[in-house]
């Protein structure tokens, strides 16, 4: 249940389209509706390119929406929310200013006096731990270290809503998990202005352990694929049975929302380039040999661990490879096909040829390869191929799906790409599909 006040920051059926040079819109977000209460610790969750980043820039102010509300206090915002501190993933500081230096650089445009700018400078310092530090340059800074500079920063600002855009993905697993605790007792202490924090992360125990909702997102339209309540007391235990119940459940939801076939009409169905989704083909061939290796199966869940990704990046990984016909995905097992076989224990000239011919069964190669076919040289420059691609699938990134697509093509020997000339070629050696 949310609570029957007023949210501190709303985003209501927002929508936001990029226009590219070529003319053509892509649709980042579309039907978006997002709140954050007071009282609240909302972790954002979901694959890369799902709009995380962007939705905190909307409600920052940052961006302005293609359309819908963004309301502040109930008010339609209109420039930059004042309320708002954000913390990245880099802390971003100015390496010829102090530790006190960088905190207080962003009290500067607010204008305040100098007496009231050292003040929360000093407070923000006392806040995170960093007294002793307050001369130190960031290159005498550990990582953690930084990105407590980076929080206090934040903290100086005295927000109302702290915004963390993936703030412990680049520290070590121990760091990150004292920093998490610090936030938390930040949070708890209620000594500050602080009345709701927003945590985009990609580790669903880490949003299991911080936050009281927990919203998965997924691609356009209706963004949002789960609103999750979050019922357990701090300090959270992650041994629990209650944690790893709720896990599993978050689990599940991302799984859906990456893994789950869409409905498709016979003419969706019959117009569908299907895009590779952004996996280098190295870490799809190296996936068939990990369930080679597992007697060709595994349980969904055990797969960001063995292959050493976050769990959203495995799915994607897992996706390309359900794509391309070498996996099938039931029941949240990711299973290998005879074909994901024949990649595993093949040798690398019967891997090529394999991926070869599975590439040449998607209607967006095919209709690539006809287009090469139809020049001269077999060639045709990548900014084309881009633009080509971007006008069938405005809702795509084009760029992104073609150097996945050169990827794949150039292993599998029916694509050659000379980065000098910035030439998408077809291998002469190829058959005519």
């Amino acid at each position: 249940m949310k609570p029957n006040t007023q949210p501190l920051v709303e985003l209501k059926d927002l929508k936001l389209d990029y226009r590219l040079s070529t003319g053509t819109s892509i649709s980042v977000l579309d039907g978006l509706n997002l709140s954050l209460y007071s009282g609240e610790i909302v972790a954002l969750l979901g694959a890369s390119g799902t709009g995380k980043s962007t939705t905190l820039k909307l409600l920052s102010g940052l961006v302005r929406p293609s359309q819908g509300q963004v309301l502040s206090n109930g008010q339609p915002l209109t420039g930059l929310n004042r309320d708002i501190a954000i913390v990245f993933q880099d802390a971003a500081l100015f390496p010829w200013l102090t530790v006190a230096e960088n905190i207080e650089f962003g009290l500067y445009p607010q204008g305040f006096s100098l007496r009231t700018r050292r003040q929360r400078v000093s407070q923000a310092i006392d806040l995170v731990g960093l007294e002793g530090f307050e001369e130190a340059y960031p290159r005498e800074l550990s990582g953690g270290m930084r990105q407590r500079v980076g929080i206090a920063r934040a903290m100086a600002m005295n927000p109302k809503i702290l915004c963390m855009d993936e703030p412990f993905s680049a520290l070590d697993v121990l760091t990150a998990d004292t920093l998490r605790g610090e936030v938390l007792d930040i949070w708890q202490k209620k000594e500050t202005n602080l009345k709701g924090i927003l945590l985009i992360t990609h580790d669903i125990v880490e949003a299991v352990s911080m936050a009281n909702r927990i919203v998965v997102v997924g691609k356009p339209p209706q963004n949002v694929k789960a609103d999750l309540q979050n019922p357990l007391i701090f300090p959270r235990d992650e041994n629990s049975w209650q944690f790893t119940q709720l896990v599993r459940r978050v689990h599940s939801v991302l799984t859906e929302s990456i893994l789950g076939d869409d409905v498709m009409s016979a003419a969706e169905e019959a117009s569908s380039l299907w895009v590779l989704p952004p996996v280098p083909i190295a870490d799809v061939i190296g996936l068939t040999e990990l369930l080679s290796d597992h007697k060709g199966q595994l349980d969904v869940f055990e797969l960001p661990r063995l292959i050493e990704k976050d769990f959203s990046e495995a799915l994607t990984t897992v996706k390309a490879a359900e794509l391309i016909g070498f996996l099938d995905t039931p029941y949240q097992k990711v299973i290998l096909t005879r074909l994901g076989q024949q990649i595993a224990q093949g040798d690398v000239n019967a891997r090529k040829e394999t991926i070869k011919i599975q590439l040449q069964s998607l209607r967006l190669v095919k209709l690539l390869v006809e287009r090469l076919q139809n020049q001269e040289e077999l060639a045709l420059p990548y900014s084309q191929v881009v633009e080509w691609l971007q006008e069938k699938q405005p809702a795509i990134n084009a760029k992104t799906a073609i150097d996945t697509l050169i990827d794949w093509g150039r292993y599998g020997g029916l694509f050659r790409y000379s980065s000098d000339e910035e030439m998408l070629y077809l291998d002469e050696v190829s058959p005519t599909i």
